[in-house]
């Protein structure tokens, strides 16, 4: 997708931090899907736990944003609990944990104390929100977010061990301006009550087993090829507002090989959020009636014009 180099263009889902071997999810593509549009919470497992800043031990020994403990001593390390526990058996005042870096290993002595205080700079999973975008509904399979969840601390995708989507609620909305992206605040509704399972993360989105029996009662649409799409009205499905998924007026600009541009017009979406907001990605676009894409990106300094995926080109998770 090409943008005028005077154009800022972010994805537009709200992460906290951040792929995994990535299997077929359908052994056939489907003809419909069920258009979503019902705003999640996402928590994915790290593959380890990973620091997020730089830690300085001393004047020349750092540990990296992005490096991943192995051991503590000869204590396998899988969890900021295990790292805690850990601290608490030594008994000498001098540790040496194991960590990966890139491709390689290394190891570096630190004091008992120093370890307590790294905790802050380390996680063992990733939290955000986004919206999802599509039910299968032979299989009860799901597609969200229209893009990859790509970690903004680290800029990397560390590996994952799986993860789960809850239903979320919207309490308030930061509005977007132009050059400063609005945000939805949101609540989970229940951490407990899971609405699927993440089974891979792709350029195309997340996606795994929807399990929540309610949200696969949905009406199912045919889906447009992208040279089907056409210039002109359309709406996307989001929820900005509580757990009420509605309907909002857009225009579609620009049609490209798998996706397309369009800017905002329904003058109610403008006035509660200023035009498109993080954690609007995956939200579904319809046309005529028919399944067209899904929202990925905004405009920063026009947040009333953003980009889609083709809906055909995002289930097939991956180019």
């Amino acid at each position: 997708m090409r943008w005028n180099v005077r154009n800022r263009v972010i994805a537009i889902f709200a992460i906290c931090f951040f792929t995994i071997p990535i299997h077929s999810l359908a052994s056939n593509s489907p003809s419909e899907l069920v258009p979503m549009g019902q705003s999640i919470g996402v928590q994915l497992k790290l593959e380890k736990v990973t620091f997020v800043h730089d830690v300085l031990i001393d004047e020349k020994i750092w540990f990296k944003s992005g490096d991943q403990v192995l051991k503590m001593e000869q204590e396998s390390i899988q969890s900021t609990k295990d790292w805690q526990q850990s601290i608490a058996k030594m008994k000498n005042d001098q540790v040496t944990v194991h960590f990966s870096r890139g491709n390689k290993k290394d190891q570096i002595t630190v004091s008992k104390n120093q370890l307590n205080d790294m905790l802050p700079f380390m996680r063992d999973h990733t939290e955000g929100i986004g919206t999802l975008t599509y039910v299968n509904p032979k299989t009860n399979e799901y597609g969200a977010l229209g893009h990859q969840i790509v970690d903004q601390q680290i800029e990397e995708t560390p590996p994952f061990l799986g993860g789960t989507i809850f239903l979320s609620e919207i309490a308030s909305v930061h509005k977007s301006k132009p050059g400063s992206p609005g945000y939805k605040i949101a609540k989970q509704t229940s951490i407990q009550d899971k609405a699927g399972v993440v089974e891979a993360n792709t350029i195309y989105g997340i996606f795994g087993d929807l399990l929540d029996q309610d949200l696969k009662n949905g009406r199912a649409i045919p889906m447009l090829h992208v040279n089907e799409i056409r210039l002109g009205k359309a709406e996307i499905l989001t929820t900005v507002n509580g757990k009420k998924v509605e309907t909002y007026s857009i225009e579609i600009i620009k049609v490209e090989q798998s996706t397309f541009q369009f800017k905002i017009t329904d003058s109610r979406l403008i006035e509660i959020t200023g035009g498109i907001l993080q954690g609007m990605s995956g939200s579904p676009v319809i046309q005529n009636g028919k399944f067209a894409g899904a929202v990925t990106h905004m405009v920063v300094d026009n947040p009333l014009k953003g980009a889609a995926i083709s809906i055909r080109e995002m289930i097939k998770k991956e180019p």
